[in-house]
């Protein structure tokens, strides 16, 4: 890229912008051809991706630093053992009807030519599957297919065994929620190797070819089941519980803090791929209010006049017009959160709640992510309206990051007083002088 100087008024000179060719980068990304952050001990793509950093020329490139993972395998069939064992470990119900034994081995992605390894399951992930299948994965879904989907999930497990990575980032995750210190390093190492593999896996079998048409039913029912719960892990992992050094506040972290509005998007692009209400699909019968399946949410139609306060008429320029309507970024987040408003969130209708996310259009995130005080203020809001559900996987998220929110309107919106009157709701709330259920009795 060039600049023009002119040095005369007359004379255009071309100047090239100066760009720092990294020199010192590990070898596996000079290999890859990927830009290296030159971190030490260990470059963090290396770290992510589960390989031995190479900065010295005696360490081969591209070598699995964890222990057990054999070099290149491309059979994604059924799972089997490496060598036979006579015992097997004890994983509870839906990890027995998988057949889970010793040894069992799981895809990796070799980033070198979209190759595929594989990882043979140690102790601690058997221990980790089976928290999963006693505590993690009963918050998910809704009360209605709960344990639908743990069937579901053996299941599909059984056939396609990459889901395993997701099984076990989640139970990881989950780990570093309830510990009241934080995560080990060999924790962190972990969690980072299963949720790289989950997303480099995810994103392979997405990239493939036709893949609604030239993946098997089955395969795409795993597919659906691995977005849903990576959607679960980016809206849980949220790097700080202090507010104030949380986003907005703080810059953003581009690896968690605004991952989940991508995820929002991304899962309708995997729902439209998979289409788990198809009629082969396993999910076909238990689906039920999800966020993709549901009509409810008319964010084109014009909103109801009593349907909100007042005052979010007037802060959001709502109107009844069909031109207004397409041209207000404002106006689809405010219908979903009409129709959320006098609906207290519980087990059954939670997953209802999270059509703000993926339903929202593509104006209001961007909106979002540039800290537009009037898009974060609805934001907080469906955070207010979130807040009450105890799932782990929301609540916290829902917590900090709704504090930030009202801290940054709080000191950049103090001369805008239609701001300030819609922010005493989820003062109130937050700072614990009301509920919501008192809420809806008194806002005019």
């Amino acid at each position: 890229m060039t600049d023009r100087v002119t040095n005369d008024g007359t004379t255009t000179v071309r100047k090239r912008k100066t760009h720092r060719k990294s020199r010192l980068g590990c070898g596996n990304c000079k290999i890859r051809s990927v830009k290296c952050d030159e971190s030490k001990p260990s470059c963090r793509r290396c770290h992510a991706s589960g390989f031995t950093c190479n900065y010295s020329r005696t360490i081969p490139a591209l070598q699995l630093s964890h222990a057990n993972v054999l070099s290149l395998s491309l059979n994604l069939g059924h799972a089997r053992p490496r060598t036979a064992q006579p015992d097997s470990y004890v994983t509870d119900s839906i990890f027995k009807e998988s057949s889970l034994q010793p040894g069992l081995q799981i895809p990796i992605i070799l980033p070198l030519q979209g190759k595929l390894g594989t990882y043979v399951l140690q102790p601690q992930d058997y221990a980790a599957l089976s928290r999963f299948q006693k505590r993690t994965g009963e918050t998910l879904g809704n009360a209605a297919s709960r344990k639908c989907y743990r069937q579901v999930m053996a299941s599909l497990a059984k056939e396609h065994p990459f889901l395993y990575h997701f099984f076990l980032l989640l139970s990881l995750l989950h780990d570093t929620h309830l510990s009241p210190s934080p995560p080990s390093a060999s924790q962190q190492s972990s969690l980072a190797f299963h949720w790289y593999h989950a997303t480099a896996l995810l994103s392979h079998f997405l990239s493939l070819p036709s893949p609604s048409t030239t993946l098997s039913s089955s395969h795409r029912d795993a597919l659906w089941i691995s977005a849903s719960i990576l959607g679960a892990a980016s809206f849980a992992s949220i790097r700080t519980q202090d507010p104030p050094a949380a986003w907005p506040l703080a810059d953003p972290d581009p690896a968690s803090d605004l991952d989940w509005l991508k995820m929002g998007h991304g899962k309708r692009a995997v729902w439209s791929i998979t289409d788990p209400s198809r009629p082969d699909s396993v999910f076909h019968n238990i689906l039920d209010k999800t966020p993709m399946q549901h009509n409810s949410f008319a964010t084109s139609a014009p909103i109801p006049p009593d349907a909100l306060p007042k005052a979010f008429y007037i802060v959001f320029n709502l109107s009844s017009s069909p031109e207004d309507i397409v041209k207000n970024p404002y106006h689809s987040p405010c219908s979903i959160l009409a129709t959320l408003w006098n609906t207290p969130i519980d087990d059954d209708n939670v997953l209802y709640f999270l059509s703000f996310i993926t339903q929202i259009d593509p104006s209001y995130r961007a909106l979002v992510e540039e800290k537009d005080p009037r898009a974060l203020l609805l934001l907080l809001y469906w955070h207010t309206l979130v807040m009450p559900h105890e799932r782990w996987w929301l609540r916290r998220r829902c917590d900090v990051e709704a504090r930030a929110i009202l801290i940054y309107l709080e000191r950049n919106c103090a001369d805008d007083e239609d701001i300030m009157e819609l922010l005493e709701v989820p003062r109130a709330i937050w700072n614990g002088a009301t509920e919501w259920n008192t809420v809806l009795t008194t806002v005019e």
